[in-house]
């Protein structure tokens, strides 16, 4: 089970293949497990469950400071092993598989509760816990598009030194929901299908947004969807683009309006408050479904890869004083910290309460930003 998901993913676990590969026959296979999701929650509970969650425990305890400066975490970060990115994606797939769920959500919750993570932690402390868990996690994301985050043991360390350095400051956290850009092709028609897949992947995952069901979503029938795209994957890989790209830009002009008002976080805070507002839930899920298939779909890749590359464009030309180097880092911190964030708000009590702010403003001092 283990080789088979690594290979191809949780969602296209095949019990024939698992079986031939171990030697028996698919009657001894579901002798033991009644269906794919039991088969998913033993190779959850055996093999992937211990290491997962003490890959997120090290990173937490890592920022927070209690763990040698040369622990190995650093070096985790930058290169997950394939089983803590089929942890990665548990928790995705768990988010639209209730049997699943009912295995996975206890676990985590109650892993962050033990790394004290609950409505009577302080908020500060409550972010440093957070943003530490959300790195681990989503270094682990991000591995899936670029196979290896170089750089990140030191932005890890960088997050440590924010963290011992952070004061409580104030801080009027937005209010309200900002929606996303909608997608503007120049074809309404282009523009509804393209949306409507997006919330079907972000609803069903990837493998099973059919287009018959994004057809129908958007109120019209297949034949409109093959009228512009050869198949899904094609019209699914323009959707990355289109979203992606919109919400990224979005985010930079706030950053942008940020340092104008001469806020000391240099407006990292803003993702964080992106990342909780119901308005952009589909499109932020419809993210993290892309990241897992991409581990198995070369041409999904290369359009997040494509727009990993637009993001440091984008970021570099609206700050073309500060050197790229620097821009990049910035461009890979924030995707990580997004693409973790995103998938453990539903895991978390009452992120919206945590000051980031502070946080983020002690992270920008430590990058000389601010």
């Amino acid at each position: 089970m283990v080789a088979e998901t690594i290979e191809v993913g949780l969602d296209n676990l095949q019990s024939g293949r698992v079986a031939k590969a171990a030697g028996l026959t698919t009657g001894a296979l579901y002798s033991r497990y009644e269906n794919a999701d039991e088969m998913l929650i033993a190779l959850w509970q055996h093999r992937v469950c211990v290491p997962f969650l003490q890959h997120l425990r090290d990173v937490v305890g890592y920022v927070q400071g209690t763990l040698p400066l040369q622990h190995p975490v650093t070096r985790a970060v930058e290169k997950p092993t394939p089983l803590l990115r089929l942890g990665a994606e548990f928790l995705v797939v768990a988010q639209r598989n209730d049997t699943l769920s009912e295995v996975i959500t206890p676990a985590i919750v109650a892993t962050m509760d033990d790394l004290g993570l609950n409505d009577r932690t302080d908020p500060l402390a409550g972010a440093v816990i957070m943003v530490g868990a959300s790195a681990g996690l989503g270094t682990i994301f991000r591995s899936f598009i670029s196979s290896t985050n170089p750089g990140w043991g030191a932005t890890l360390t960088s997050l440590r030194t924010a963290a011992a350095r952070a004061t409580p400051q104030q801080f009027t956290a937005p209010r309200g929901d900002i929606a996303p850009e909608p997608i503007n092709t120049g074809n309404p028609v282009r523009d509804d299908l393209l949306t409507s897949a997006k919330r079907v992947v972000a609803r069903v995952g990837f493998k099973n947004a059919t287009v018959t069901r994004i057809a129908r979503r958007a109120g019209f029938s297949t034949s409109a969807i093959y009228q512009l795209w050869p198949d899904k994957e094609t019209m699914l890989d323009e959707a990355i683009n289109a979203v992606l790209v919109l919400d990224y830009g979005q985010s930079s002009r706030a950053k942008f309006a940020a340092l104008t008002d001469n806020r000391g976080d240099f407006g990292f805070t803003d993702s964080w408050y992106f990342g909780m507002m119901p308005a952009r839930r589909a499109r932020l899920d419809f993210r993290l479904e892309c990241i897992i298939a991409s581990r198995h779909r070369s041409a999904t890749r290369s359009e997040l890869q494509k727009f990993t590359r637009s993001a440091d464009s984008i970021l570099q030309s609206m700050f073309p004083k500060i050197p790229h180097a620097i821009t990049a880092q910035i461009t890979a911190t924030e995707q990580a910290l997004g693409y973790g964030f995103v998938a453990l708000t539903k895991y978390s009590p009452q992120p919206q309460r945590l000051d980031y702010f502070s946080l983020m403003s002690a992270l920008a001092k430590v990058a000389r930003l601010a």
